[in-house]
């Protein structure tokens, strides 16, 4: 049997006329993501400015209760993957997360954890 994966895939994080993540926060994110949830691990990469972007998310997740670390600030990024209850990598430039995802050797960690337990 396979193990169940967990994906909750948003093509856009702005409806015209409303805020950061507002359109699916309610619905898609606090159902997703569920009510025991403490913390989500945030992958900046795909922009230039992270620490803004990551304290836009983390405005974002405080929120709706649940806690962000931003994996730009982790001393070891891979562990962090591995520790993190669940991942939400932030759009952008595709071509800079992708460097930026080999740079720092996660792509097989962010995989195992995919297609692990990890929501």
């Amino acid at each position: 049997m396979r193990n169940r994966r967990w994906l909750l895939l948003i093509s856009n994080s702005t409806l015209y006329g409303g805020g950061y993540l507002d359109h699916c926060q309610e619905k898609q994110i606090k159902t997703f993501l569920g009510a025991q949830m403490r913390k989500v691990l945030f992958v900046p990469y795909a922009l230039h400015d992270q620490i803004a972007y990551a304290t836009l998310a983390r405005e974002k997740l405080e929120s709706l209760g649940y806690g962000l670390d931003s994996i730009h600030e982790s001393s070891d990024p891979r562990e962090a993957v591995t520790k993190a209850e669940a991942i939400f990598i932030g759009g952008g430039n595709t071509f800079r997360l992708l460097k930026a995802l080999y740079d720092n050797d996660l792509i097989q960690p962010i995989r195992k954890r995919v297609f692990g337990v990890v929501k």
